[in-house]
């Protein structure tokens, strides 16, 4: 599907209010409510809008610590890649996993409500993940900034 400028402005809007309502966003795009909704069902169904979530403060929630972690195997073959993915899919604690380039194999971040909680989860999740030879953790002070579009998206620049 190819995305012209009003799919980009409308995927701007819905990523940052996913609650906006048609009118709206027909009103700042500078287009009718029914046209908004035609192009919203258009990117849901081509699999570019895959869904809709509240943004929860996990804090308040009792999870005040996100804590990022690099992850080192000891091969990269495709069957210790298979199994390792496996199991960190499994564990409870983890929120994102990423395979990455470079002297890391994985990025992995997991959210705790604590160190003690961050040290349950290492000796009961992280520490029995299969094949992993070096961990190097870093604990997330503040987040400065959060995941957004880059500005010149949402003008067809990128």
């Amino acid at each position: 599907m190819k995305l012209d400028k009003v799919d980009r402005k409308l995927l701007r809007r819905l990523n940052e209010d996913g609650r906006a309502t048609h009118q709206q966003l027909g009103d700042e795009i500078g287009r009718s409510p029914t046209s908004i909704a035609r192009r919203q069902r258009a990117l849901e169904e081509a699999g570019i809008i895959r869904g809709y979530s509240a943004d929860l403060d996990l804090a308040r929630l009792g999870y005040g610590a996100r804590v990022q972690i690099r992850m080192s195997l000891a091969s990269q073959s495709r069957e210790q890649l298979d199994t390792f993915e496996q199991a960190v899919a499994a564990s409870p604690s983890v929120i994102q996993c990423e395979l990455m380039s470079g002297s890391d194999d994985y990025f992995v971040t997991v959210l705790v409500r604590s160190l003690d909680h961050f040290a349950e989860v290492y000796r009961e999740e992280l520490a029995r993940l299969p094949g992993v030879v070096r961990m190097e953790t870093s604990f997330v002070l503040r987040e400065v900034v959060e995941p957004r579009l880059p500005p010149a998206w949402a003008e067809g620049a990128v």
